[in-house]
């Protein structure tokens, strides 16, 4: 859809560029603003017809493969700007920095040893069409790792039991999030930023948890048993001595959190 949609907008404007160079040069012989005014409906046809003719004949989905390499590096970064759909983490194979499928289209931009950023770049319009775009990807679990992300109307299953988590930072609108935070990573944060997000948290047992939350008019759901009140919100009893822990925080609008 993106070069069909680039090869129309190309089109119209070099048909109206070309109308307005032949009016100069015509010494005003030829009348752009007539000839545009005539011609108008059929640009509102051609534009309407690179709207409807992908989205009922979408035809078969773009699907990428990727594979990057650690190649030695001590530590990794990912961002992720992801648009409509479903998307699933999990770990990759060994010696990759990050691996998968990716239904829709993706551009990756390394930017230094170990750090990578992924988006669906011009197949973006995959996911306008309605399809929504599908990324089954994993990321190291050799290496500490520090995971952005950035979702739109989509639903996220994280599956990050098996890798080095430093840090999360997951931003989501109105979706669905499922989140499996490390079984031996240290210390971890995790910043959830929901929108109308409902998020589900899950720690692995012996792994303490400190939780707070700053959501707005959002709903915070917490296995007391595990995670009693405390000062500013939920911690295990040996959240200061454990050596696996996790500091979780929930800021947002309306946004629900589930911790268990």
């Amino acid at each position: 859809m993106g070069r069909i949609w680039t090869l129309v907008w190309g089109l119209i404007l070099v048909g109206i560029g070309l109308v307005f160079l032949a009016d100069t040069l015509s010494n005003g012989e030829i009348d752009a603003g007539a000839i545009i005014g005539r011609w108008w409906p059929l640009i509102l046809l051609l534009l309407g017809a690179a709207i409807l003719i992908p989205a009922l004949w979408p035809g078969r989905p773009v699907v990428r493969t990727l594979a990057l390499d650690l190649q030695g590096a001590p530590r990794a970064v990912v961002r992720v700007d992801f648009g409509a759909g479903r998307l699933r983490i999990g770990r990759a194979a060994a010696g990759r920095l990050l691996d998968g499928n990716f239904e829709g289209g993706v551009r990756s931009r390394v930017e230094g040893p170990g750090r990578v950023r992924l988006d669906p770049g011009d197949d973006i319009w995959w996911s306008w069409r309605g399809r929504g775009l599908l990324w089954q990807c994993g990321l190291t679990g050799e290496v500490p790792l520090d995971l952005e992300l950035h979702c739109g109307a989509s639903q996220t299953e994280l599956d990050l039991s098996e890798l080095q988590l430093a840090s999360l930072v997951l931003s989501t609108g109105a979706a669905e999030a499922r989140v499996a935070l490390p079984r031996a990573a240290g210390s971890s944060t995790v910043r959830l930023e929901a929108g109308m997000a409902g998020i589900h948290v899950r720690v692995p047992e012996g792994v303490a948890a400190r939780i707070t939350s700053q959501v707005a008019l959002g709903s915070v759901n917490v296995d007391t048993r595990r995670f009693p009140p405390a000062a500013g919100g939920w911690a295990s009893s040996d959240y200061a001595s454990a050596a696996n822990r996790v500091d979780i925080t929930l800021s947002g609008g309306l946004g629900s959190l589930t911790v268990e």
